[in-house]
């Protein structure tokens, strides 16, 4: 059933309105001032509010204002009972947050019409609830089981890169092709330890369970280990990595998680990039912001797919140029991770041209 709120200080025009909505099996709340308009909204699960515009102690508009600024719960579908009818008070009401007009004297048969489709719109309003309360519950549902699994993959993971780290030491004591297949599994266990721990990652970033650790540090310093750890992918495509690094004040951050996201977009060039290309990096400080770059000279990326840049679990058409593995985790994880330093990510591209992407984080 409908809660309906009539509000209009005219007792006569209000007490008609409400008997006929009673009739018609509303159910009915009664308002004859602003201020009980907005405290009966605020009190009561009101779904659809005929507010009179003049209204003693607060006009109705000022009451819609309210509404749409306190309320947190069901939306509230809002008629305004008005005899102005100049395009301008029509547009300030709108702006205030009303629904439909209703001229006076109030027909009664329009006022029905207008209530049908207040009760649309909130029996939508109903239904989307519910159905993002299911999605909810999926979404907790599919972290919980990644976690679960990542976390009882990866320590078995970790021991076949280990053992087989061990034997490739000892590699005097196979033949060239054992040796061979040593490096293979080497390579794919890293390959899949590093799938696991960005599954790992997504699922404590989605479940609210990333810790920042933050410090004061420097950026240019965190940056030049990142490059040192990176430097072997790039010498393999042979790619030159170009650097813009001028020394910028310390500013606080989680060394540890700014470092995966810094990470994430110079591998994403790297494994992008033609070889034989140039990447280049650049790091400089715009008044109250600093800005952290990575120019590719890679593919770029088509317009129809740049939405889906930062989404999970979605590879885009353009694919590595040596037949490195992706996840399709690493902007959306990146991306969670400067958003928790108050900060954003930003991104140029240009098929054909390369790609820029971009850190933007506050000083302070």
């Amino acid at each position: 059933m409908m809660n309906i709120l009539i509000a209009d200080d005219d007792a006569a025009a209000r007490k008609m309105v409400s008997q006929y909505l009673k009739k018609k099996g509303y159910n009915v709340f009664e308002a004859s001032n602003g201020i009980e308009t907005f405290t009966s909204i605020l009190d009561h699960p009101i779904n659809i509010a005929i507010i009179d515009w003049i209204l003693p102690g607060m006009d109705g508009i000022d009451v819609c204002r309210k509404i749409r600024g306190k309320q947190k719960g069901s939306y509230v579908f809002i008629i305004m009972l008005t005899a102005k009818d100049e395009k301008q008070d029509l547009i300030k009401g709108f702006d205030a947050g009303v629904d439909e007009y209703i001229m006076k004297p109030v027909n009664l048969q329009e006022l029905i019409a207008r209530i049908k489709v207040g009760t649309r719109i909130v029996c939508l309003e109903r239904k989307l609830i519910e159905k993002q309360r299911e999605l909810t519950g999926n979404n907790e549902l599919k972290n919980k089981f990644i976690g679960i699994v990542a976390h009882d993959l990866r320590n078995p993971v970790i021991s076949v890169r280990g053992f087989s780290e061990l034997l490739i030491k000892d590699g005097n004591n196979f033949t060239e092709e054992q040796n061979e297949f040593l490096d293979i599994i080497h390579s794919t266990s890293q390959n899949m330890l590093a799938m696991i721990n960005d599954l790992l990652d997504i699922s404590r970033i989605e479940s609210g369970n990333m810790q920042l650790t933050q410090k004061n540090g420097s950026l240019n310093k965190l940056i030049q280990e990142r490059i040192q750890l990176i430097q072997l992918q790039a010498d393999k495509k042979h790619i030159t990595i170009h650097r813009d690094l001028p020394l910028i004040p310390e500013v606080i951050f989680d060394a540890h998680r700014l470092g995966q996201a810094i990470d994430n977009l110079i591998t994403n060039a790297i494994k992008f990039a033609p070889i034989g290309s140039n990447v280049y990096l650049s790091l400089k400080q715009n008044g109250e912001l600093i800005d952290f770059s990575v120019t590719d000279e890679g593919p770029g990326i088509p317009r129809e797919e740049q939405h889906l840049l930062f989404s999970e679990f979605h590879r885009l058409s353009i694919r590595p140029t040596a037949g490195e593995t992706s996840t399709g985790l690493g902007l959306a994880i990146a991306k969670k991770i400067i958003e928790a330093h108050n900060g954003m990510i930003e991104f140029e591209t240009q098929e054909g041209m390369g790609s820029t992407f971009s850190l933007i984080l506050p000083v302070a």
